[in-house]
């Protein structure tokens, strides 16, 4: 009794109190009433359908910058979510169906605006592209661009960038320099001018064919090192910069050739004594041995392309020398090793000891033959200024010669004619970025930077740049924006399931493995369209597919805390379960009254 007398206290006190606030001068009656929700309600939805069409034309990332995380949109949000909580206690106490209905659909409103409100704010998204065999990806490419300034005093500043296809960018001034603009399309130029203090050649070639209708004027420089080369089709361009007369008649005779030993040579010195092997084709009944003094080296086994899969299982990930490797087994007087030898990068031999003691005073090495293009022009430069040429084909076979300005070669590429038009021998590279009208196969995003004098430059997307000042030197990068993930991402295995009896795609699987040092652990997880998979607040659900490679997937991974996610459904159901309430509650309520009369 005392008990009950206590609630009905603590509930009329209540009670009294909500009047009060309520009462018709009561400001909160007022944020409660339809009245103040029909306004917020229309611009809200007005807002929506600009957003809408405003999205078609500039993307969904600046309108999520400008309208959606927008301090006045919050604002909007905060007030109709205010009125559904004030519309529902003015209510209390809710008795009967319709006022618990019309309780629980406003709750459930506020709890997905809240949810919506924490997704936009909190999360963020990207695409991860990953592929069977290779590692482990830990950055995440996500919407935007980004601006990264290095200024004189050595400080490094980054902001996030808004365009627009007009050319508008967003924020107009960043650091201490201007923004001036944006192009979608952007194209580099690339020349060579005889300003530079160093020894430095540098030929442009005239390339044409009338019977193709193609010309083409291309550089090529000893340094930078990535203008040394250029492929053409088939064939190859390159410029080479000798030293002496033997490496100049080296380079002016015909290539030598490598079909004899195509596996390279293995080279051996032990105890004073030097060796080499040839590298053949495996022959495990007779094995190729080498017997140096009292250890008997045996091939036992080839890869031209080495790779150390899963279980520590040895393949060859193709048959091109990527990275040759050759298996050894070593036997002396003391012991029994196996050994890896490489022929890239200078790796030393991998060992494991398998009987006796270690060896030591073994000396390898293991070169194999440079591969030669079938079709190529080489332009040599002497210390002296002259210049000669090599060239190659299928059809016409070798040629080299002395070359100079104005010469023209027939190379043997269909009617391809080479003209040497300019000679710089202390060249100075120079770059060019220059906006394009339409989209071409080399174009790329550029944007417009000024610095404080007021100098203009175009930065082209994803490359560094340095800009000139009277006074200063600033290095300014306009790169995509990437996100450092706290675990790696790995792909397994892709599974891609057909309708039976046809070609159909029925579904497709990533399994993936997911690496977290943090909390030190591995794991195996596997993904498919609707059913992603959460780790330590990220969603990691399956984006697309490559039906032209199946050894690759795109993963969209999100930051989605599980609470998020709980608080939006919970939201969807609770304003489910009010309309249930509202509608269906009274004829229940009514069934149940009628039962109970008739008992």
């Amino acid at each position: 009794m005392l008990i009950r007398t206590k609630l009905h206290t603590l509930f009329f006190s209540h009670k009294v109190s909500l009047d009060k606030l309520f009462s018709k001068n009561s400001i909160f009656r007022f944020f409660g009433s339809i009245q103040f929700a029909v306004p917020i309600l229309v611009a809200i939805v007005s807002v929506l359908i600009y957003a809408t069409i405003y999205e078609s034309e500039v993307g969904s990332e600046i309108v999520q910058a400008q309208i959606y995380k927008s301090s006045w949109f919050g604002l909007l949000m905060f007030l109709l979510g205010a009125n559904l909580v004030i519309s529902a206690i003015s209510r209390y106490p809710w008795r009967g169906s319709r006022k618990v209905g019309f309780a629980l659909t406003h709750f459930g409103l506020v709890l997905i605006i809240a949810g919506s409100a924490a997704v936009i704010h909190l999360g963020l998204e990207g695409l991860l592209t990953l592929h069977i065999g290779a590692s482990a990806e830990t950055q995440l490419r996500i919407a935007g661009d980004l601006l990264e300034v290095m200024l004189p005093t050595g400080e490094v500043q980054q902001i996030s960038l808004s365009e627009k296809s007009d050319g508008t960018v967003r924020p107009r001034r960043f650091s201490e320099l201007s923004l001036l603009g944006y192009t979608e399309n952007a194209v580099q130029t690339v020349d060579f001018s005889n300003e530079a203090s160093v020894n430095n050649p540098a030929v442009q070639l005239s390339l044409t064919s009338a019977r193709m209708g193609q010309g083409l004027e291309q550089w090529l420089a000893v340094s930078p090192k990535a203008y040394r080369q250029a492929q053409l089709g088939p064939a190859e361009l390159e410029i080479l910069q000798v030293d002496d007369s033997e490496s100049l008649r080296s380079q002016l005779s015909p290539p030598q050739n490598t079909q004899n030993n195509p596996l390279g040579t293995l080279l051996f010195d032990y105890q004073g004594q030097r060796q080499s092997l040839n590298v053949q084709a495996i022959n495990t009944d007779n094995p190729q041995q080498l017997q140096l003094n009292d250890l008997q080296i045996t091939i036992r086994g080839f890869w031209s392309d080495f790779r150390l899969e899963g279980e520590q299982q040895i393949t060859s990930a193709s048959t091109e020398m990527r990275n040759p490797a050759v298996q050894l087994e070593l036997v002396s007087s003391i012991g029994t090793e196996r050994w890896f030898v490489f022929a890239q990068g200078n790796f030393p031999p991998i060992r494991t000891q398998i009987t006796g003691e270690p060896l030591t005073g073994l000396e390898t090495g293991y070169k194999v033959p440079i591969r030669q293009p079938q079709n190529f022009f080489r332009v040599m430069t002497t210390p002296e200024g002259k210049l000669y040429f090599a060239s190659n084909s299928s059809s016409q076979g070798f040629q080299s010669g002395k070359l100079a300005l104005g010469d023209t070669i027939r190379p043997g590429w269909a009617d391809f004619q080479i003209q040497l038009t300019q000679y710089q021998p202390h060249a100075a590279l120079n770059r060019s970025v220059i906006p394009v009208d339409h989209p071409t196969e080399n174009s790329r995003p550029a944007l417009q930077v000024a610095t404080p004098d007021g100098n203009p430059t175009w930065l082209l997307w994803g490359e560094p740049t340095i800009l000139e000042d009277s006074s200063a030197e600033y290095i300014a990068a306009f790169t995509p924006k990437f996100l450092q993930l706290p675990f790696s991402v790995g792909l397994e295995d892709f599974i891609v399931e057909r309708n039976e009896g046809s070609e159909s795609v029925a579904m497709w699987t990533s399994q993936i493995h997911i690496s977290d040092p943090h909390h030190d652990t591995s794991e195996e997880r596997r993904v498919w369209m609707n059913h992603p998979t959460w780790y330590q607040g990220w969603k990691i659900a399956q984006a697309s597919w490559n039906p032209g490679d199946l050894q690759q997937s795109t993963l969209q991974i999100k930051r989605e805390p599980i609470w998020v996610t709980a608080l939006t459904w919970s939201g969807s159901l609770l304003v489910v379960a009010g309309i249930a309430v509202m509608f269906y509650g009274p004829a229940l309520q009514k069934k149940a009254s009628a039962k109970k009369s008739k008992s």
